[in-house]
């Protein structure tokens, strides 16, 4: 036994130096280690909310995820922790509610996103939360995941190649010729817009009601608008047949639920819905149908009493394209900043 002890420490050096090393240039900062700007993510955000639980909090993916929490408590006079995180689906936010709840009972008001996109029934599979939970609470459950080691791996590679460790501004400047297609005829959509409601329709709509376009087209429409204006008229011209977009009526009911248990519990809930550009209505949700789906929805929430600020479909707030960088995110410097004061002011 005494022989086997120092065999087995030796053995073990590998296993643990390279732990070190995980621990060291873990992007998501899990044990604290170093510093960094990733927190764009659910074990980064969970874990800063259970060591200064809020009594508000914000929910729902990377479209609430970028609020200044300055601006926040400017425009409604609290301090707001923010748990939404990119991706983050319908399911995956009513599951951190509840964890959120279940680690501070004394919450007093949830903002919680939502939109056509996060209710479509083809979007998102399994909600993470059971594996985070899992993570938070065993710190080996996160060191042997195979994705955050990977991560890890290419944080290093980042740094021994000088990489900038920032967060990308998701901010744009606009070209002059956004709005013309090779030929110099005028689209009515900026080029990346029309680029960006093709990928929407990878959850929208029926496989192959559109083209597909090769990396290298993509790149020549954005860039020199070779396609544009055809790629326009396809878009346009697609019907409701096309569709495979369906609301997840399992997740609304759930919804539906926590409306009646906020109100049971003295919780202020606010479902929001945040503005997209005109492009989305006009090339994705009109001609797939899924704007007479989305009215029933608001005809449900608001029947039931919900506190709901809905910027999707009926107050736009009249954000022009320049002020978005894709068809759903708002641009950082002109127009995240004016939608998070309008939204707060609101809920407050």
């Amino acid at each position: 036994m005494k022989k086997l002890l120092p065999k087995l420490a030796l053995a073990l050096v590998p296993f643990l130096l390279y732990f070190a090393i995980f621990a060291m240039f873990d992007p998501y900062n899990y044990f604290g280690l170093q510093k960094t700007t990733n927190t764009n993510n659910p074990i980064s955000r969970v874990q800063g909310f259970l060591k200064e639980p809020s009594d508000h909090i914000i929910l729902g993916d990377s479209r609430l995820a970028h609020f200044d929490a300055d601006l926040i408590k400017q425009a409604s006079g609290e301090q707001y922790y923010n748990l939404a995180f990119g991706g983050a689906s319908l399911e995956e936010s009513l599951d951190l509610f509840e964890y959120a709840y279940a680690q501070n009972p004394n919450l007093k008001h949830v903002v919680l996103g939502l939109s056509f996109y996060t209710l479509n029934n083809a979007y998102g599979s399994v909600s993470r939360m059971a594996t985070i939970e899992t993570q938070l609470e065993n710190p080996f459950a996160y060191l042997f995941n195979l994705e955050y080691n990977v991560n890890m791996l290419t944080n290093i590679a980042n740094k021994l190649s000088g990489a900038a460790d920032v967060t990308e501004e998701e901010t744009r400047n606009p070209l002059p010729d956004d709005l013309l297609d090779a030929s110099g005829a005028e689209l009515s959509y900026r080029r990346d817009l029309l680029l960006y409601a093709t990928q929407l329709y990878g959850n929208c709509a029926q496989p192959g009601t559109l083209g597909t376009l090769s990396a290298q087209q993509q790149t020549a429409l954005r860039e020199k608008g070779e396609g544009a204006l055809a790629l326009q008229n396809e878009l346009l011209s697609v019907q409701p047949a096309d569709a495979k977009f369906a609301i997840n009526q399992k997740q609304l009911d759930r919804l539906l639920k926590l409306v009646e248990t906020c109100r049971e519990k003295g919780i202020a809930l606010t479902i929001v819905l945040p503005p997209m550009d005109q492009s989305v209505r006009d090339l994705v949700c009109r001609p797939l149908g899924i704007d007479k789906q989305m009215q029933d929805v608001l005809t449900q929430l608001t029947a039931s009493g919900a506190h709901v600020l809905d910027y999707e479909w009926t107050n736009t707030l009249g954000f022009t394209e320049a002020q978005f960088y894709d068809g759903f995110h708002l641009d950082t410097r002109t127009g995240l900043p004016y939608f998070t004061e309008t939204l707060f002011r609101e809920v407050a």
